[in-house]
């Protein structure tokens, strides 16, 4: 490495701690307390001209050209920043400084995008500014307000509604102070205690490995918020481990696949778009993760029960309890990973407080604990503390861009007006048939994810379909929670499923079986959003003796779908058992005000559950029986 290659190397970490400082300063609201007047505007800028610096000088062979960018990104973002509030007050008596700097930050931007993000982010922004150009010419439904562009390119850089609007915004505070977080919990060992919970709790029973690497995800998924970053930080254990148990390659990496994803659902820190709903919503983030608890407990309680049941009917086991920590030991060492999550909860849920601050305050509890004692030998310190903000700071170029690109995106549908005619064709698609647009909407998420990330998916179709569900009566958290949900499918969804060819990589296994085999885990997912939207009760909307009546039951339901599509409840099933487990299951999991009469069949399902469960417990018993030589009614099934 050259003299120059590492002064640049040293800058952009400089660059990566002053953004994390940034948000911190930001997330506490340090300028109002100090009395500074700073327009939240340039501080976006500010944070925009440190990524673009990174994201140029750490291409794999950055040369001359990339270190011009990166410095004129570094000034273009810096300019805004110092310019801002000039330009914001009267841009027309500054318009030619106004076009050029727009210009210049526009086009780093989706070359950033480009390198970052991938083509799709970037070719849905160049459809959309196409559809600007050209929309005035098109006919009828298609044709958009005309434009000029020298109104348009300062729209789309400096308004509130474009690139350093709210997006942005959440991208620079709330989502980076809680990357922060986790990698402060990763520094003092918390990855580590998450992997050592999980096989204490799960490790010696039926299934282990499998068992163990769905509650491991979804325990790094609280500190992640990411599948793919997910994927790759506990699928070079868990998937190794399952195959060397006996599971299938395809299925190893599936589970993985799918409890990674699980992640972006699993509060307390969910995806990135989970933030943004709370703003877009104009509600609390902590009324977003209770809305999400019994979506994401169901989601991994499927994928549990259908783990189990291949180890079942594949006769595999458990690890060695000798060889697995235990749960006593790895609590009495861990305990201090408790403190910031109790922490958390009670600034946001108690006290009400914004989610930036209730995150910096839970990191400042768990410091002292985790410098004094950290967990198995890994402690806290400045180095180590230091490295955690660099790194998050780095890690966050992605995340800014695809926030900052999206904002331009919803800039370019509401200065067209193509938002609010899409919406309007939608809610004419509903007024024919709820269920039919529900279809369209999860549909879209799901072909728009293929190619972009969650947070880019949830933000456009947000903006174009969430509005059209509420007009139709549905709930504004259901709405957009559906959108939520089915964004996230689209990473084990195929053909493009980010998620699962990561898991297929480590495993080396066919990416396309990944990730159908995973889709068939996650099959309560695709359904649970159609059913919050007639039944809000099961994001803890209502009464509680309903919220409690259909946790029950789809609970219930869940467990027997899984046990149809996996061919194994207590004990295999046989092919007409299989397709009675799943019409009873269709039964119990409909909302009891999905049609008139409804809970009848409701009352049925719950009715034909309860014997079908019966009828297959006893037959297992008496066959654990028989295998034993004991009387019948004597039952050893371990689960």
């Amino acid at each position: 490495m050259t003299g120059a290659e590492k002064t640049v190397r040293v800058a952009g970490d400089l660059a990566g701690g002053l953004i994390i400082a940034g948000a911190i300063f930001w997330g506490l609201d340090l300028p109002t307390r100090f009395g500074i007047l700073v327009y939240t505007e340039q501080f976006l800028a500010a944070v925009l001209a440190l990524v673009f610096f990174i994201a140029y000088s750490r291409l794999a062979k950055p040369g001359l050209l990339a270190y011009a960018l990166a410095l004129l990104g570094l000034i273009a973002g810096a300019w805004l920043a110092w310019r801002y509030p000039v330009l914001q007050g009267d841009v027309l008596s500054h318009l030619t400084e106004a076009i050029t700097l727009s210009v210049i930050l526009l086009v780093l931007l989706v070359d950033v995008c480009r390198r970052t993000a991938g083509f799709p982010l970037t070719l849905v922004f160049a459809v959309f500014f196409a559809y600007a150009m050209v929309g005035p010419l098109l006919p009828g439904l298609w044709e958009s307000k005309k434009v000029s562009l020298a109104r348009l390119l300062p729209y789309l850089a400096l308004d509130t509604s474009s690139m350093v609007g709210a997006p942005l915004m959440i991208a620079c505070t709330t989502v980076l102070l809680f990357m922060f977080f986790g990698r402060v919990l990763q520094a003092c060992g918390g990855a580590q205690f998450f992997n050592d919970l999980s096989m204490s709790l799960f490790g010696r029973y039926r299934g282990g490995p499998g068992k163990v690497e769905v509650c491991a995800t979804a325990l790094f998924g609280t500190i992640s918020g990411s599948a793919v970053a997910n994927t790759m930080s506990t699928g070079v254990i868990t998937i190794p481990n399952m195959k060397r148990f006996g599971y299938p390659a395809t299925m190893a990496a599936a589970v993985e696949a799918v409890g990674s994803t699980g992640g972006q659902i699993m509060p307390p820190v969910m995806g990135a778009a989970a933030f943004l709903m709370a703003d877009t919503l104009q509600v609390r983030y902590a009324e977003v993760a209770i809305a999400a608890i019994m979506p994401a407990l169901l989601y991994y309680f499927s994928v549990f029960m259908q783990v189990d049941a291949e180890a079942a009917r594949r006769g595999i086991g458990g690890f060695d309890p000798s060889t697995l920590p235990r749960i006593g030991r790895v609590m009495r060492d861990g305990w201090l990973f408790v403190v910031p999550f109790v922490v958390m909860f009670y600034c946001m849920v108690g006290i009400n407080m914004e989610a930036e601050a209730s995150v910096l305050i839970g990191t400042v509890a768990l410091a002292p604990f985790a410098a004094w004692m950290g967990y198995r030998g890994e402690r806290l310190t400045w180095r180590n503390a230091l490295d955690a903000a660099v790194q998050t700071g780095r890690e966050a170029v992605d995340i800014v861009v695809i926030c900052a690109i999206a904002g331009v995106v919803i800039g370019l549908l509401n200065i067209t007006g193509l938002a609010l005619g899409m919406s309007l064709s939608l809610v004419r698609v509903g007024e024919q048939s709820l269920p039919l647009l529900l279809v369209v909407v999860a549909f879209m998420s799901i072909v728009l994810g293929m190619g972009l990330p969650t947070t880019g998916v949830y933000l456009l179709v947000a903006v174009l379909a969430a509005p059209a569900l509420i007009k139709l009566g549905v709930e504004p958290m259901p709405a957009h929670m559906f959108v939520f949900i089915f964004g996230c499918l689209s990473m084990i969804t195929p053909p493009v499923a980010m998620a699962a060819y990561a898991a297929a990589h480590i495993a080396q296994a066919n990416p396309m079986r990944v990730g159908w085999t995973a889709c068939r885990l996650a099959w309560p997912i695709f359904v649970l959003p159609f059913l919050f939207v007639w039944s809000p009760a099961l994001l803890f909307y209502g009464e509680p003796a309903k919220v409690v009546i259909s946790l029950i039951t789809t609970t219930g339901a869940v467990w027997l779908g899984s046990g149809a599509i996996s061919g194994f409840l207590v004990r295999p099933l046989s092919g007409a058992t299989r397709i009675a487990a799943a019409i009873v299951a269709f039964l119990m999991i409909l909302p009891d005000n999905a049609f008139d009469g409804a809970v009848w069949f409701e009352l049925a399902g719950v009715a034909g559950g309860g014997l079908l469960l019966a009828r297959e417990t006893r037959r297992a018993a008496r066959g654990q029986a028989l295998k034993a030589g004991r009387p019948a009614e004597v039952s050893t099934v371990k689960r």
